[in-house]
């Protein structure tokens, strides 16, 4: 990010609104070399005078959309940031309350409620501390730092009755406004949940995020001292700066927040009283807002965007960055232009000839590269400098473009990291759509054996290694064998066979993936630990989409196929097996060795089911 922010500073992009201009009709293709020797005198003059023209009205143009565009990028890479940070801390409370609701987790198993909190903290690192609070407001506090435990009767703090009160009442999940808290001596943002059971309200949980990590991360992001980073709080209150990195004191006036005029950072006091100038080159800004202040003799540009997530006031999230470079003004570039032109014009025919030519190979190698983009080859070798000022504009133009279009198609790749690779292409090949399937499918739900007592041995970070190891492997394997994996759920994995790819063989391709799945967890470690799993597979009909809450949707499967499948890798700790099939995949693939174990009931299932044990062939 730091190093195509670089190639704008110095440049004074400040300028008044003007008209674009617009590319003259072409009547001939002549040549440079050719006008250069032949034309001598006024031909010479006139493809100065054009290469001049066209240079800096294609390089002003090519930089005024690149901005845009990067303008755009550093928001949404900000904003994304934020949200990768934050999103996690919304979908662990929703999954502990969830826990809590179908009686899967309960309060007062106090050993139980330990651990389950130590492998919540373990899976998001953003939080310091997990706290549950009591309607009665008796509380238990799950730390990061200290890895303690601690128990309070916290019903005569300020607050809390109210704060019970309006969770009973809200019924949903909620950011509250930044607070100081003496527990990590640092100001933290506090995202709370209502925790119930059959409707009857249990409690609170709440988390805490401190906030000095934030201005760390996004000074990462941005490059450090070229683009200064923040994020504003109710448009006066600071939340991430690069001076509040490793500081953990309450503002001057005692509240969580530095107030921006106590921040220490005097142009960005002057964000909402800018100049009356206009930012021609940022002028197109469709999803971001721009503004330029005069601080010190030198422009500043102010580049941010509103959002409303994160608490009950609005976040403003941007960077600034110095327009001007010492005395190295648009306008002085302009007259060096106009000087080395003249200075052309007076040059004998040889220098013509030899201008010609040394003009024409990086206009024919720009031409070259544009070909090739235009075609949609983007591995093109970036272009060499010109020892011609507009040319060299132009080139890192080209330059520039071509590693935007690139990161673009990184993040369509990266977009395959995220979701399963066939839905990531289908959602680029429908514009963002997925359409709902209804579809017979194979369902396989792994487990992995003794997590809980497995997190407890092993700790926060070993247990989190040996996870993406063992993830990584098993989600090779699903894919190999024309498996989609749609769900991780702590330590288990849903995939799903013939949705959203369609496979006919979709039942023995699960069982080979099951196969191969038991194989390597035999004989291979994880982050140097050996493990065991259990493993339930289901054929039937599934309905596939995306689900959640606008603006923030999550490709799975539903259908009691995918609840049967669950049931089964459960059974396996009843049966002493390690991969349980039902009979209506047994049904599909009967080349393999199952072993019938009989028919039982399972919850949910409104008759027996009959079940194989996949054994090692």
């Amino acid at each position: 990010m730091r190093r195509r922010w670089i190639a704008f500073k110095g440049k004074r992009i400040l300028s008044g609104p003007g008209k674009k201009k617009k590319p003259g009709k072409r009547f001939g293709r002549i040549p440079i070399t050719a006008v250069a020797v032949f034309g001598l005198g006024g031909l010479v003059a006139l493809a100065v005078g054009l290469s001049l023209y066209l240079g800096l009205s294609s390089a002003t143009e090519n930089t005024r959309q690149l901005l845009q565009e990067q303008v755009d990028e550093l928001l949404d890479a900000i904003e994304q940031k934020l949200h990768d940070r934050l999103k996690p801390v919304e979908e662990q409370a929703r999954w502990i309350a969830e826990h809590v609701d179908r009686r899967a987790l309960d309060l007062h198993d106090l050993a139980a409620l330990d651990a389950f909190m130590f492998g919540a903290l373990a899976a998001t690192p953003q939080v310091a501390g997990l706290a549950v609070v009591e309607p009665d407001g008796r509380s238990r506090r799950w730390g990061r730092e200290e890895r303690g435990v601690t128990a309070e009767d916290w019903s005569n703090r300020e607050g809390i009755r109210e704060w019970l009160a309006a969770g009973e009442r809200e019924g949903e999940m909620k950011w509250r406004e930044p607070l100081w808290t003496d527990t990590i001596d640092s100001t933290v943002l506090l995202h709370d949940t209502p925790l119930k059971r059959d409707g009857r309200f249990l409690g609170m949980l709440g988390q805490i995020v401190p906030i000095s990590d934030l201005s760390l991360e996004l000074v990462k992001l941005t490059g450090g001292d070229d683009l200064i980073p923040f994020v504003l709080y109710d448009r006066d209150r600071v939340l991430a700066h690069p001076l509040l990195i490793d500081l953990s004191f309450r503002s001057l006036d005692g509240t969580p927040l530095q107030r921006l005029e106590d921040l220490g950072d005097a142009v960005l006091e002057t964000i909402w009283s800018p100049d009356e100038a206009e930012l021609y080159l940022l002028s197109g800004l469709t999803r971001s807002e721009a503004s330029a202040t005069r601080f010190n003799d030198r422009w500043y540009a102010f580049l941010y965007r509103h959002m409303q997530r994160y608490g009950p006031r609005p976040w403003t999230i941007g960077a600034y960055l110095n327009l001007d470079r010492g005395d190295d003004r648009v306008t002085d570039r302009l007259l060096l232009s106009a000087a080395t032109g003249l200075a052309v014009l007076c040059a004998s025919v040889l220098i013509a000839a030899f201008a010609g030519h040394g003009v024409s190979r990086p206009i024919r190698a720009i031409a070259a590269t544009a070909r090739r983009v235009r075609g949609g080859d983007l591995s093109v070798a970036r272009l060499a400098p010109s020892p011609i000022r507009e040319l060299d504009e132009a080139t890192r133009s080209i330059n520039e473009m071509v590693e935007g279009l690139q990161e673009r198609q990184v993040m369509r790749a990266t977009l395959g990291r995220y979701v399963p690779e066939q839905v990531a292409k289908s959602l680029l090949r429908e514009g963002g759509r997925l359409q709902v399937e209804a579809v017979d499918a194979t369902v396989l739900f792994s487990d992995v054996e003794g997590f809980t007592t497995l997190t407890e041995r092993l700790g926060p970070q070993r247990i989190v290694d040996l996870l993406n190891a063992y993830f990584s492997s098993m989600v090779a394997i699903l894919e190999r064998h024309g498996g989609v994996v749609t769900q991780f759920q702590g330590d288990a994995i849903l995939a799903t066979f013939n949705v959203p790819v369609h496979d006919p063989d979709h039942a023995a391709n699960a069982l080979r993936a099951a196969l191969a799945m038991q194989r390597e967890t035999r004989e291979t470690t994880f982050a140097g630990h050996r493990i065991r799993q259990r493993i339930g597979i289901n054929t039937g009909p599934v309905v596939a989409g995306a689900v959640g809450a606008e603006g923030r949707l999550s490709y799975t499967v539903h259908g009691d196929a995918v609840n049967l499948a669950a049931r089964l890798e459960s059974l396996n700790k009843e049966y002493g097996t390690s991969v349980i099939v039902s009979e209506s995949t047994a049904a599909l693939a009967r080349d393999f060795p199952l072993e019938p174990l009989g028919a039982t009931t399972v919850k949910g299932q409104s008759g027996s089911v009959t079940l194989y044990a996949l054994r090692a062939s």
